[in-house]
Order: C-alpha cells, then structure tokens, then sequence
C-alpha cells in the first residue's frame, strides 16, 4: 500500500519496491488513498509505505489484526512519543538507512527495524548520455564554460537547506562563472548571473532526470536531515560528484571526499508530529573550498565518481540487489 494517486517520493520508492517484490511473492498495489475503505484480508501481509501518515490522517483502527511491515524514514535523529505508539501496530519496520534505524531504536521503537536502502536502476550506472535534450539553456552555457551545480529540493526547504544551498552557491558566484540548476516544487530552474527561470516544469522521466545529473558538474546536496536523500545517488551513479555534511545518513553511501566537515543542527522540521530531533549542517566555508577544488579539476572528479560508481554502487545499491533484502526480510513473515 503506498501512493499510485500521486507522485513524490514515496510513490517512487513504492513502485520499485512492488517491482522487486513480485518476483518472489504474490504481491496486489493499494493506492495509499484507499486506506480508510479497503478491504484487507484478515490472512495478508501488508506492507504500508509510508507508515505514520496513513495512520495520522485516518486512524490507527484499520491495523488492528493485521500483520503490517512498515517502511518509511527518518527526517531527524529522533522520531517523536507520538511515532513510537503508532509503531506499536507494525510487526518490523524498514527503513533505507542505519542513521534512520538508530533514530527509530534510540527514541523507543520496540519491534525489529531492518536497514533496506534505495537504489538504482543499473541503467543509471552503464547508460550512454541520454539522446532528450529538455534544458536547452543548460547546454548553451556548458559550452561557454560556465560550471553547473545542481541541487534537488522539493520540500521541507529548511531540512533540505535551501538557505545553505543559496549561500553556498552566491559565494561560488564570486569566485567562477557557475550556474545553479535547481529542481523544485514547480519544476527545474536554472539560477545564472543574478537571474532565474523556469526552464521546465512538471514531473521528470527517468531519461530527463539523468539528463539533469549529466549535465551537471557538481551536486550539492544541502540537507540537514532526511532517512536517505535518492537524488544524491542518483547523481553519483550518473558520474557526477556531490558534496553533503558529514554525519548525515548519506554519509552511509557517500565516499569520504564527498563529505564535508558539519555541526548540528537545530530542529529539521519544526512542529512535524513525528520527526521532531535534529540533524548535521555542513559548515559553509569548508563546503565552499570544496567546491571549488572539484570544480577546479571537474573531468579528474568525475572519473573518481564514475569509478566509485561502478565499483560501489553497483554492487551494493543497484535495484536488483536491493530486491533480494527486501525479500530477505518479508520472508520471514510470509
């Protein structure tokens, strides 16, 4: 049961998960809106995703009887009294990351909580460039020898540090001619010399979110918190290296040169009912060094993403394998 009405997130991860999933098990896809109506046999396995929202919008009477997985995340690094009763009507959780699985024990979780992370398709990792040409106005500035940095930020524009990401990227200004290419809420935007504007708007194919990532040189990924942050591996499986603060949980799949030197933060999602700690914040001027180094050498940085790419990633976080843990764990409640 996860979103099929809507795309965010969760709809994503939901879809690979139902794909991996249906290889081993017989498997039937519930849009998450249906939660207060379907009809749930007393003898299945539902696996919930995500979990806390379901049971804050519509209650926590639908659950009882049922053996229930739930899968969701940690924003923080701790999850409020509030999410630690709601989980007492799951049997296991999964979650992507050990940073979100140490939020969930440490504030009171009781039931197992097993680590499954996201992946990627091994396309993103052995694809050529892919032949759509959406961002237009991107290429023409490539080939000016303008430096792209890239950032995806839908949401939560303090957990994701879009005042982080706008500093970071105001003093780069000044240093080299760099454009931003930022998605958003209303589609991507492209930030040069001052300006802005929407150069496409709407949801993103596979195809068109590898064009993005290839057409960037650098990934800024400015979280404070979140359970896993996709768009980075993402990057990184298409070549392209990031930066992200030490400590966070893509500190878990990041190599160490990604990682920049940070400090905690304050609440990552003030007044959220479920997420309610804290996170890490990379420390401005280290990032900005950073950045400059691997922009300075940006073909040397790429192939030691590339490699780190298909040494890493592929063996560790492409969908395929991911799959296999994720039945490993339902197994043992079939």
């Amino acid at each position: 049961m996860y979103p099929l009405s809507k795309r965010d997130s969760f709809s994503v991860i939901g879809f690979r998960h139902m794909v991996e999933l249906s290889k081993y098990f017989p498997i039937r896809a519930v849009d998450l809106m249906q939660f207060p109506t379907a009809k749930l046999y007393r003898n299945s396995l539902v696996l919930l995703h995500p979990y806390f929202y379901p049971l804050q919008a519509y209650g926590e009477e639908a659950l009882r009887g049922l053996e229930v997985i739930g899968i969701d995340v940690a924003d923080s690094d701790r999850i409020s009294e509030y999410a630690v009763r709601l989980s007492r009507y799951a049997s296991v959780f999964i979650v992507p990351s050990e940073w979100s699985r140490r939020a969930y024990v440490s504030s009171g979780v009781e039931c197992d909580v097993h680590v499954v992370p996201h992946g990627v398709d091994r396309l993103y990792i052995l694809a050529v460039h892919p032949v759509t040409r959406v961002f237009r106005e991107v290429y023409g500035l490539k080939s000016s020898g303008v430096k792209i940095v890239s950032a995806w930020i839908i949401h939560s524009g303090y957990r994701k540090g879009y005042d982080i990401l706008m500093e970071l990227y105001s003093r780069l200004s000044r240093e080299l001619e760099v454009a931003l290419l930022l998605r958003d809420h209303s589609g991507v935007k492209l930030f040069y010399r001052g300006n802005q504007q929407l150069i496409y708007g709407g949801w993103l194919t596979e195809e068109q979110k590898m064009e993005f990532h290839d057409l960037s040189d650098l990934f800024l990924l400015t979280s404070r918190g979140g359970g896993f942050e996709h768009p980075a591996l993402e990057s990184i499986a298409r070549g392209t290296p990031c930066i992200g603060a030490e400590g966070g949980s893509w500190s878990e799949y990041m190599p160490s040169w990604m990682l920049v030197p940070s400090i905690p933060s304050g609440v990552v999602l003030e007044g959220n009912p479920i997420h309610v700690g804290r996170g890490v914040e990379m420390v401005i001027d280290k990032a900005v060094d950073r950045c400059l180094e691997i922009l300075g050498d940006v073909e040397e940085y790429k192939a030691k993403t590339r490699s780190y790419a298909l040494s890493v990633v592929a063996e560790k976080y492409v969908w395929s394998r991911i799959g296999v843990k994720l039945r490993d764990v339902v197994g043992r409640y079939v």
